[in-house]
């Protein structure tokens, strides 16, 4: 084993003084791509800086869970998020030891038992956001999922009407925020350019800043009666201190409201624009829903009923994860990959990069719910499957973000058939979070049929005997 971090082997194209970074910023998924096809662990250059990329879904999960201890938040992706909200990241970037702190005050917001409460809140907003919608019209489904993920937020998590209030202003910050962060953690001088869409990052960075500042100074003052995450990340101890500073709980609500909000928005808009590309699975989730549900609202626990919807879900973060690239920092020196890793090192991987990999999935650029039925999938497949991260610090509203997915199309596609609109074309945009683009479907209304089940498709259980859909998603702790 090497003892230097010099001894990995670097990835080709390397360029004097700039690294790799051309290559990265032109071309981020390529890169990663790239990366992947010279081994488990390559090492870049990031203009002064040197980096590795890990690449091997072994190695990564060593890093998430078995030897958690000796990797940390920390690189391009934490750096950029800390210099945006400040203090230590929020819960998605603080370090180990903050992380060790706050988790377990926001856990019981997120416990299962209060999923189903939340789900009633969703169906209610869907319902409210789709009834709006009129006969023909064409709608911009990104920014009506933004809106839709935006209320669930406020009704579920941030309830007093001051939080309202600063979320939604937050949302229409939210894509100048989204695009700007991956310049950042690309190449962070970027963000010292005199640039229109540096200033206009600024600007809504402050925005927000000066937004959740009202909101921590109006519930310290006037707490009230409000069983929500926030009264959480508040809370006293018996002798009157608080657990978290007024810093540290602004990081953890900017890191609630991009993950509560421009994730799940982002796996509603994809679902909908696979779909629509795939008219047979499509009509497939259309009749599944349509039977279990024969036009009612979905409860909580009818969604382990909808097998296909489920499967579909999981397809779609599989082909656009959430968090598409992460990075770590060794705070000891450890062993990965075979080579001696010094501590301080940054290490990056691309969960779209492993989610792709046609050596763990056939046929990987395809759209194949049914890789996820039961009998399927592999052990390996499962294993690679890493949306939400894995270990302590997988993602901490994962049930809450499903749930949320899965209730809202049921609700849609029970009163609307989409289509694509002639001429409209959606493109991948790439930020912190992927965006379908320009994603425009007209909307037509539609009556619920309940159709015979055809032996091509999964049974229906019966209420109170819902199971496991196949699905690999894992339980447990993160964030």
């Amino acid at each position: 084993m090497s003892d230097r971090l010099k001894e990995v082997p670097y990835l080709p194209r390397k360029l004097p003084f700039l690294g790799h970074l051309p290559g990265l910023a032109r071309d981020p998924f390529g890169f990663f791509d790239r990366a992947a096809r010279h081994g488990p662990l390559v090492r870049i250059g990031l203009g002064p800086k040197t980096a590795c990329v890990v690449n091997d879904p072994a190695l990564l999960r060593h890093m998430l869970i078995s030897g958690r201890g000796d990797f940390d938040k920390g690189g391009g992706v934490v750096e950029a998020f800390i210099k945006l909200w400040g203090g230590n990241g929020g819960l998605a970037a603080c370090p180990n030891e903050a992380h060790r702190v706050a988790r377990p005050l926001m856990q019981p917001a997120f416990h299962p038992s209060r999923i189903p409460d939340y789900n009633r809140q969703m169906v209610h907003n869907a319902t409210e956001i789709v009834g709006r919608w009129r006969p023909g019209q064409v709608v911009d489904i990104d920014r009506e999922m933004t809106c839709l993920t935006t209320k669930t937020l406020t009704n579920s998590l941030f309830t007093d009407p001051v939080s309202v209030r600063c979320v939604d202003q937050f949302q229409h910050d939210l894509p100048v925020i989204s695009s700007g962060l991956l310049a950042r953690t690309i190449l962070p001088a970027y963000g010292r350019l005199p640039l229109p869409a540096n200033r206009r990052y600024r600007e809504a960075q402050a925005r927000t800043r000066s937004a959740i500042d009202s909101m921590i100074r109006h519930r310290r003052d006037d707490p009230g009666d409000y069983e929500d995450l926030f009264s959480l990340l508040l809370v006293r101890g018996p002798d009157g201190t608080v657990a978290l500073s007024d810093e540290e709980v602004q990081g953890h609500i900017w890191s609630f409201m991009i993950g509560g909000i421009d994730t799940t928005a982002a796996l509603l808009a994809w679902t909908l624009s696979l779909l629509v590309r795939h008219p047979h699975w499509y009509t497939r989730v259309e009749k599944e829903i349509d039977t279990v549900l024969d036009g009612a609202p979905p409860s909580h626990a009818d969604l382990a009923r909808l097998p296909q919807l489920q499967r579909v879900l999981t397809e779609t973060l599989r082909l656009y994860p959430p968090g598409w690239v992460v990075s770590r920092v060794t705070r000891a020196r450890t062993a990965l990959g075979g080579y001696r890793i010094p501590e301080g090192a940054e290490l990056y991987f691309s969960i779209r990069t492993l989610l792709r990999d046609p050596t763990i999935y056939a046929d990987p650029d395809r759209f194949d719910p049914d890789r996820w039925r039961q009998g399927n999938c592999t052990r390996e497949q499962r294993e690679a499957y890493l949306p939400f991260g894995a270990g302590v610090r997988k993602c901490i509203g994962d049930a809450f973000a499903l749930a949320e997915a899965a209730s809202t199309l049921a609700v849609l596609l029970q009163r609307w058939r989409v289509q694509p609109v002639a001429g409209s074309q959606a493109t991948l945009k790439v930020g912190v979070v992927l965006h379908p683009k320009g994603l425009r479907l007209r909307v037509t209304p539609r009556t619920p049929t309940r159709p015979l089940p055809s032996a091509t498709e999964d049974p229906v259980p019966a209420r109170g005997q819902e199971g496991s859909a196949g699905t690999p998603h894992e339980t447990g702790q993160g964030s």
